[in-house]
């Protein structure tokens, strides 16, 4: 990555007609070794779904049980993502992979090894389940966010596309394997065999040594730093528009994989083996799709884009319950997964593309407890209403909603960063008399102007954006103050929690925002810019 402080240089990363190959980020070392390691445990991951999807048709088969295993698995990510992301921003990443990676590499023994002594019950595998789940929900932010760390920010789409389309195509494959696993020798094999494939991973996270963060600040707190990540995400446009879609897609989508198990074996009488192939098929079409998508972008934005493949997903979806042969399920799946890539290329692209690197992890983490937590819920209530009416009903039911959400959704554009600079050049230095201790707090900021009362509607619109980025970095008030006894002067304000979350909130300032406060000093008519003042509140004595 190619830094000026935090973060890579911004100004190609949409250039339509310049599109790289998907394959350009494998000539970076780092980004290939992890990246093979991802695919090993992600094949195992999926020879461990096949398994436990199989176990439970054995141990439970009623809708309610099997659409359980999807809530018992993304529960996690909805408890945790947030203190994880809070935790990958603050800590060397490489530590919180690690000790995530231990924990889920213990827990998937421990599944293994009760399964194949068959002492397993349906209760005692969603709570594994669980607990697993809570290793991986440290685990994503953590890793989510390391893309922009290893690859150039022009080969960032790229480099997300491949992930992804590693993700879904290991679906395919590692549910191939684990359909022919099962059926061979049982699901406790496979689940252990997940646990070997682990131990790639580890490797190659003890093998690679991140460059250090150069930050003189003291490290933020979980909670503070929750906070912020919660503050941003609140102020940023794209990003809330990410979550819109994202809760859109992911609510309705997450009735296919609930069900699926279960209408392979009931519905399309399947065994474990050929529902490992019409896995396989979706994952072969992941793999289509990834390499699509450079191309597709020259001719479509990322927002059309998103539309087309979240309409096609829904008819795939409406057509499940019509299907009564493999040859006609596999052939569905492969559409399927060629435009959910592209679907999920779009929402993490319209996460990394659109904040800087001090607050990566943490927008991650809340597009994550989106996503999984739209599986989680969403596999609850489709399960209960099928419970009440039947699958097919269940899955027509939303596709037809996501058709609609996805059309009402357009509005909101997945992205509207591609001509925006998130590097974060040096903060100046606050004119101070003596540095206050970080803790200390909290810190009232002024900015005085004395502006042309005829250009005051102008001035508004350029302290409007201001307000935005102000609150956004760090800032928890904001005030726009006039004079009454002097025409034209006005008085910014804002208060920032301490001294050191304000210097925090200067480092935090992009190129856009820089651009946004020079935009705001134009209107200033005095001699140089604007006058600041730093003030921090006395502490009272009892």
């Amino acid at each position: 990555m190619e830094n000026i402080v935090t973060s890579p240089d911004a100004a190609s990363i949409h250039e339509r007609g310049k599109a790289k190959s998907v394959w350009a980020p494998l000539k970076h070392p780092a980004f290939r070794i992890l990246m093979m390691g991802n695919i090993a445990i992600l094949l195992g991951g999926w020879m461990q779904d096949i398994a436990v999807a199989w176990l439970m048709t054995s141990l439970a088969p009623e809708p309610m049980m099997v659409a359980l295993l999807q809530t018992a698995i993304y529960l996690p990510f909805v408890l945790l993502s947030l203190p994880a992301g809070a935790i990958a921003d603050i800590f060397n990443r490489r530590t919180v992979l690690l000790c995530a990676q231990v924990w889920v590499f213990v827990g998937v023994i421990i599944l293994g090894l009760l399964t194949i002594n068959g002492v397993m019950t349906s209760w005692m595998l969603l709570l594994l389940l669980f607990l697993v789940g809570l290793g991986w929900a440290m685990y994503s932010p953590a890793w989510n966010a390391l893309a922009p760390e290893l690859v150039p920010r022009e080969e960032l789409e790229n480099a997300i596309a491949l992930n992804a389309a590693s993700f879904n195509f290991c679906r395919g494959i590692g549910a191939a394997l684990g359909g022919a696993v099962v059926s061979c020798s049982g699901p406790g094999s496979a689940i252990l065999i997940n646990a070997a494939t682990m131990m790639a991973m580890l490797a190659a996270l003890i093998w690679w040594k991140p460059t250090p963060k150069d930050n003189h600040l003291p490290a933020e707190r979980v909670v503070g730093a929750m906070k912020a990540g919660m503050r941003y995400v609140r102020h940023s446009e794209p990003l809330r528009a990410v979550i819109i879609k994202t809760i859109v897609f992911v609510a309705c989508a997450s009735a296919v994989w609930s069900f699926l198990p279960l209408m392979a074996k009931q519905q399309y009488g399947l065994n474990a083996a050929q529902y490992g192939m019409v896995l396989s098929l979706f994952g072969i079409g992941n793999l289509l799709g990834a390499t699509i998508i450079p191309f597709a972008r020259k001719h479509l934005s990322m927002d059309l884009l998103f539309m087309v493949s979240a309409l096609i997903f829904a008819c795939t979806m409406g057509a499940l319950p019509f299907i009564h042969s493999f040859v006609l399920a596999c052939v569905a799946m492969f559409f399927a997964g060629l435009v959910w890539i592209m679907v999920n290329a779009a929402l993490n692209a319209g996460v990394l593309t659109s904040v800087p690197a001090w607050v990566r992890a943490r927008a991650i983490a809340v597009f994550l407890f989106t996503f999984q937590g739209c599986l989680a819920g969403g596999s609850l209530v489709w399960g209960t209403f099928a419970s009440y009416t039947s699958m097919p009903m269940t899955l027509l039911t939303a596709a037809a909603l996501l058709a609609i959400g996805t059309v009402c959704s357009a509005p909101f554009k997945v992205i509207s960063s591609e001509n925006t600079d998130l590097r974060t050049p040096r903060a100046p230095e606050p004119n101070i008399i003596k540095d206050p201790h970080p803790d200390h707090g909290p810190v009232l900021v002024t900015v005085e102007y004395l502006i042309d009362p005829e250009r005051m509607s102008e001035f508004r619109q350029a302290m409007a954006a201001l307000e935005v980025l102000r609150r956004r970095n760090g800032a928890y008030q904001w005030y726009l103050f006039g004079d009454l006894g002097k025409a034209g002067r006005y008085v910014e304000t804002f208060f920032v929690e301490s001294w050191g979350e304000y210097r925090r909130h200067m480092q935090r300032g992009t190129v856009d925002d820089n651009n946004a406060e020079k935009r705001a000093n134009e209107f200033h008519l005095g001699d140089g810019p604007p006058p600041i003042s730093h003030m921090l509140a006395e502490k009272r004595k009892s």
